[in-house]
């Protein structure tokens, strides 16, 4: 399996949270140290539902430049939800809002090998990626999905990253769940219900 790394203790500590972000319920003790729940420094056009899904919304709070929501469920190792806004909403085109998402893609990326310079897991592997559109009434939100296969302390796992822009906010969803049968994991349908309630017009 790729993505095997030797340790680096030099990283700064904002370059560290801007991945523990990244990488989402992978670090769920840098999430943790950030403090209690607080609320976002901007304005959410949207509330999280309590339900979504086998995932029941556990609690909530700012998180480097982006207000976190912890979900947990039967069959769920870890579900984080991150909202921010998107720069000028009212300004961007389908096409400049689509390079952003796809922008957000390519830092997780990035991010993905510091986390076995961390030790946070210990191998790791990019098993696809690519557009991931959600029906949403009777339109289509386009997003993206990165599927992230890793081992922790001999545990296999699979991590999958999917990013949406909805109502002017970016909207990142990281459900982890065990590795063996992933792909029929209920789970994996929390993604598309939370978006749908994200976006519904009705």
């Amino acid at each position: 399996m790729a993505g095997r790394a030797s340790a680096n203790s030099t990283m700064p500590l904002r370059f560290l949270v801007r991945s523990s972000v990244a990488l989402g319920c992978l670090v769920p003790s840098m999430l943790a140290a950030q403090g209690p729940p607080t609320r976002a420094p901007f304005p959410i056009p949207f509330q999280l539902p309590t339900v979504a899904g086998n995932a029941r919304l556990q609690d909530s709070s700012f998180v480097g430049d982006a207000m976190a929501y912890r979900y947990e469920g039967l069959g769920i190792t870890g579900l984080d939800v991150y909202v921010w806004p998107l720069p000028i909403p009212r300004r961007l085109g389908a096409t400049r809002r689509d390079s952003l998402l796809k922008l957000e893609v390519a830092k997780f990326k990035q991010a993905v090998p510091v986390g076995v310079q961390r030790g946070w897991y210990d191998e790791y592997r990019i098993a696809f990626d690519g557009p991931h559109p959600i029906a949403v009434d009777d339109d289509s939100l386009r997003g993206y999905v990165v599927a992230l296969v890793f081992v922790r302390r001999r545990e296999p796992l699979t991590s999958l990253f999917y990013i949406y822009a909805v109502q002017g906010m970016y909207v990142k969803i990281r459900p982890t769940v065990p590795g063996d049968g992933w792909d029929t994991n209920p789970a994996l349908d929390v993604p598309a219900e939370l978006l749908r309630a994200l976006s519904s017009k009705g």
